[in-house]
């Protein structure tokens, strides 16, 4: 196996010409550059990750806290946020914080101890990052009062686009499946503003409020049988994934034709929700867009960079065949 002392050695230059070459580190003329990167190929030389980091002063290793992995819309979130960690050279250290006390704490304190150089997080409490300590830890999908930067996906609009297809079908009135009206966690958002333009279009709106960390299919499921005497006396209903799916059966084996007698929009856009007759309508979170700013913005914050305050996702209503 090539060292760096081969390159040298092939290159006519030290090894520390070699070093501040590869790491971008120094001035080295375009000339020797070029000899240099001529020979790293020639003799199959690869700088090992490790030693690069620690000349870095990296590991490398970027966390990534997420409620619930088996959830599918955190699922692919998490899996293209790995993507494009591995294509920075970057590994990702995931976990899940639902239900595991102090999880979140043991993450910052990794950060702290330079276990990992950042963090991406998508959970309701951080300590407050104000004051320009120089961590790198961005939120995703959470409003922060830890003053770090946010990404998230434009929730406005996805409430907008739902109030405006239940409106051009002639629903009058609609019920939707919510953790409730807290901003923090900026999902809720669609809620307000679907609620809000639908009652000024004369719409009438019903709220049923759910567990917050109702990510389970069978929860979802034991909510639409829980609440089944409101949804039946609905023309329209918006909910996640899971819970959209559960709508759509429980509906069918109550007799319901979906979507004469109920239109059904989900929200999150995964693949499941392609899965049932009809498919399912839904206001798609574009995932891979979502992964890619927020592995964006942590590195930049990793190597000292300005980085946006928030970072908004566009999404897209795909209408399929429950509306």
């Amino acid at each position: 196996m090539a060292s760096i002392r081969d390159v040298a050695v092939r290159a006519g230059v030290g090894i520390g010409t070699v070093s501040r070459t590869l790491n971008n580190s120094g001035y080295v003329s375009e000339e020797t550059r070029k000899k240099i990167l001529e020979a790293v190929e020639e003799t199959g030389y690869k700088p090992s990750a490790i030693a690069k980091n620690m000349i870095r002063k990296r590991t490398g290793i970027i966390g990534v806290m997420v409620p619930n992995q088996e959830h599918p819309f955190f699922a692919k979130v998490m899996k293209h946020m790995e993507n494009e960690l591995y294509k920075q050279g970057y590994k990702c250290l995931a976990c899940n914080t639902l239900d595991i006390i102090n999880r979140q704490k043991s993450f910052i304190d990794m950060l702290d101890s330079r276990v990992v150089d950042g963090i991406i997080s998508c959970v309701d409490e951080l300590p407050d990052f104000s004051g320009g300590n120089g961590r790198a830890i961005v939120s995703f999908d959470r409003n922060s009062d830890a003053g770090v930067p946010i990404v998230r996906s434009d929730h406005e609009m996805g409430g907008r686009l739902v109030a405006e297809l239940f409106i051009k079908k002639g629903c009058k009135k609609v019920c939707q499946f919510t953790s409730g009206f807290d901003r923090k966690r900026t999902a809720n958002i669609r809620h307000d503003v679907m609620k809000e333009v639908l009652e000024e279009a004369g719409v009438e709106v019903v709220s049923i409020i759910t567990a917050w960390d109702a990510l389970s299919y069978s929860y979802n499921k034991d909510m639409v049988r829980k609440y089944w005497d409101i949804i039946e006396t609905v023309d329209g209903m918006m909910t996640t994934d899971i819970g959209a799916l559960s709508c759509l059966s429980v509906a069918q084996k109550m007799g319901l034709n979906v979507p004469k007698d109920l239109c059904i929009i989900a929200y999150d856009g995964t693949d499941i929700t392609e899965l049932t007759y009809p498919e399912l309508t839904v206001i798609q979170q574009d995932c891979p867009t979502i992964a890619k700013k927020c592995v964006e913005t942590v590195l930049n914050m990793v190597d000292g960079k300005e980085v946006p305050s928030l970072e908004l996702i566009p999404v897209k209503l795909i209408e399929r065949g429950t509306t």
